[in-house]
């Protein structure tokens, strides 16, 4: 007999040796699903963790380096599966399946990855623990599971499909309510598979893959499991919006930030052991904008809309006296630059910086102004540097003589791209969106607001037949089913926060206030709405006394919630993804020629361009009803410096806070900015030119 094939029968039963222990095996199995490991890593994951273990799991491990079944990579010292090893588990696995067809009994592979003998006892437990079934009636339901399961002749089945089972019977025999207990939330393999290939090309595809699943998970889970029936069936049927479904069970909207009340003890960042930051009162002008960089980068990963850091002027007032102008803008460049990589994803929240000061504030005017300019100026250096920012500015601005350099700033920035607002109403604090942070009481401190639900008014208007006092009835129902709504999401952000899962918001409650939380409801489409009730004849005049009479209602339903529950309710007006949805919800349903949207969506902001200004008057009159905050944009396009500060300044004498819009395109290939009106960028010709977007 030649020596070779009495060599290879000698490996191979060495492989086989070595794979019958079950110490082997598994460490086999742990490199193959979580390698490549370190040997710590890989000693504490197969189970190895006193100290007398060492020496045993030395020896099992290298019994595989010498069968080649794992090898040591000695740059990186970490242990991995070669594809020998590979085939053997693939080749175990197979025997293993085989040795359950042969055995004539009936295995499950399970969630673990484990292939386990069907007992119906696992069902029974499920339905009494999970979905809260009397025993009795779970017992029944068990003994029909079992033979609906042992009807498929096959082999093995899965947890998933055992689960299908269960619920189809509960179905049938109508116990619809321990069905839904029982839902497995998750996504079909088509859809996956379809986002593998909407994400292949795109940056950070990965991450995005990720996110946007997990967000598809959360959001069947609020749906299904954390709201009411009556509130998901209406948010379904178009009567109502919850807006970032996948994430609004998850953290709060927007919070400010008043920089003023940072404790003289610090903040404190939880969870990082002896890395943790501490930050600390600033005694230099760098560390106030640091402490602003480590701020927005905890509460990036736990606010969904926009982070507002109120008193920004005063809280750098003192420390910039030190610093030469040149040196102070480079160094506030250097934080709208860090900032905006820190929220640079898609769905990171906004960042707006408010340079209001408090009434007590003993800055002086002449020096309030120049702080300014130097941080206008700063901010066009950063535009200068992005496509499309992620920070704006809010501004009191009384557009008086001795502030003209500070208007001019203002408008050479909104024609470089720049998100400014202007807020007169020293009483009041506003998010750039347009959110108010209080509304009955001043709230000292930073705090939180919760909204992202929005009212379909359109719809009411169609179902209520030009009938104003039925839509006015219609508007009341719809408004206690969003009041519940946003109730009930206040205890689901309350109980996420107290497990520590949002832990910079658990840690420092001394400087975020979590017992008045603004619960803001978000009327969509009025314009819409009261042009359907009252029809295209009607006057101004008609419509803005309807817009009073529709908030006035609202407002009084609102007020009888705040008084019953002690929870603060308001409306808004603001931008929200709501409006396209709506749309399209009520073309399918009423059909184009019912649904007179001028634009794919319905109106929730009012634009004012330079040639209205009348428009200034009508809204004055009903627009302070919105206690919950609004969205006015001026359209800056085209306009001369005078003709700015004149229709600026009548803005600011009537309307507490608005922002200014600059009509613009971006150039998808380049980032440059562009005009409006433009077919192909300045810069390099392409035409994949992209709307600037309205914040």
């Amino acid at each position: 007999m030649s020596s070779g094939p009495y060599r290879t029968t000698k490996r191979v039963r060495a492989i086989y040796s070595v794979i019958a222990s079950d110490n082997r095996l598994d460490i086999l199995k742990i490199l193959n699903s979580k390698g490549p490991l370190s040997y710590s890593e890989l000693k504490t994951l197969a189970g190895f963790k006193s100290k007398k273990e060492s020496g045993k799991f030395a020896y099992h491990l290298r019994k595989l380096v010498r069968m080649q079944l794992v090898s040591l990579n000695r740059a990186e010292r970490r242990y991995v599966v070669t594809n020998l090893g590979r085939l053997i588990l693939n080749l175990t696995r197979q025997i293993e399946e085989q040795s359950v067809i042969e055995s004539g009994k009936t295995y499950v592979r399970t969630s673990r990855e484990t292939m386990e003998e069907f007992k119906p006892d696992k069902i029974l437990q499920v339905l009494v623990k999970e979905a809260g079934m009397p025993m009795e009636l779970a017992e029944k339901m068990t003994g029909e599971a079992e033979a609906r399961v042992h009807k498929f002749q096959t082999s093995y089945l899965t947890a998933p499909l055992i689960r299908e089972i269960v619920n189809a019977l509960l179905i049938e025999h109508g116990h619809e309510e321990y069905r839904h207990k029982l839902t497995r939330i998750g996504l079909p393999i088509h859809d996956i598979t379809q986002m593998f290939n909407q994400y292949s090309r795109s940056t950070d595809a990965i991450n995005s893959l990720i996110k946007q699943t997990s967000k598809r998970v959360f959001s069947e889970y609020l749906l299904l499991n954390q709201l009411s029936r009556d509130v998901t069936d209406a948010h379904f049927s178009g009567d109502i919006n919850i807006a970032n479904v996948g994430s609004w069970g998850l953290k709060p909207d927007t919070i400010f930030i008043d920089l003023y009340s940072l404790p003289a003890q610090g903040i404190k960042i939880q969870g990082k052991l002896l890395n943790s930051i501490h930050i600390t009162t600033p005694k230099k002008f760098t560390d106030s904008l640091t402490n602003i960089i480590l701020i927005t980068s905890e509460l990036n990963n736990e606010i969904n809309k926009e982070i507002v850091y109120n008193n920004f002027l005063g809280y750098i007032s003192d420390l910039i006296d030190n610093k030469t102008i040149t040196d102070a803008k480079d160094s506030i460049v250097q934080m709208f630059k860090m900032i905006s990589q820190i929220v640079s994803e898609k769905d990171s929240p906004f960042i707006t910086l408010d340079l209001s000061i408090t009434k007590d504030s003993k800055i002086d005017e002449k020096k309030l102004i120049k702080i300014k300019k130097i941080i206008l100026e700063s901010y066009n250096t950063y535009l200068d540097s992005i496509a499309m920012p992620k920070i704006a500015l809010i501004i009191p601005c009384k557009f008086q003589k001795n502030e003209e350099e500070v208007i001019i700033k203002i408008l050479s920035t909104v024609k470089n791209g720049g998100f400014i607002g202007i807020n007169n109403n020293s009483k009041n604090i506003f998010a750039f969106s347009g959110i108010s942070k209080s509304l009955n009481k001043k709230i000292v401190g930073g705090n939180i607001s919760l909204h992202e639900v929005a009212i379909n008014l359109p719809k009411l208007s169609y179902e209520s037949n030009k009938d104003e006092a039925y839509f006015r009835a219609k508007v009341a129902l719809m408004l206690k089913i969003a009041i519940s709504t946003l109730s009930k999401r206040r205890s689901i952000i309350d109980d996420i926060t107290g497990k520590g899962l949002l832990p910079f918001l658990n840690t420092n409650i001394g400087i975020i206030s979590s017992q008045k939380i603004p619960l803001i409801i978000n009327l969509t489409g009025i314009n819409e709405a009261i042009n359907n009730l009252l029809g295209s004849e009607s006057t101004d005049k008609e419509k803005t006394k309807l817009a009073g009479k529709i908030l006035d209602t609202a407002n009084e339903e609102i007020a009888k919630f705040s008084k019953k529950t002690g929870e603060e309710f308001g409306l808004s007006s603001i931008r929200d993804d709501s409006s396209e949805r709506f749309v399209s919800i009520d073309i399918e349903k009423f059909g184009k020629s019912r649904v007179k949207s001028e634009r794919e969506y319905y109106s929730q902001s009012i634009t004012i361009n330079p040639n209205e200004l009348e428009k200034v008057d009508q809204i004055s009159t009903y627009i302070n009803k919105f206690e919950g905050g609004y969205s006015i944009y001026l359209d800056t396009s085209n306009i001369s410096s005078k003709k700015f500060i004149g229709i600026t300044k009548k803005t600011s004498n009537k309307i507490s806070y608005f922002k200014f819009y600059n009509r613009m395109k971006v150039c998808i290939s380049c980032t440059v900015k562009n005009t409006h009106n433009t077919d192909k960028c300045k810069n390099c010709n392409s035409t994949s030119l992209e709307e600037y977007p309205i914040r």
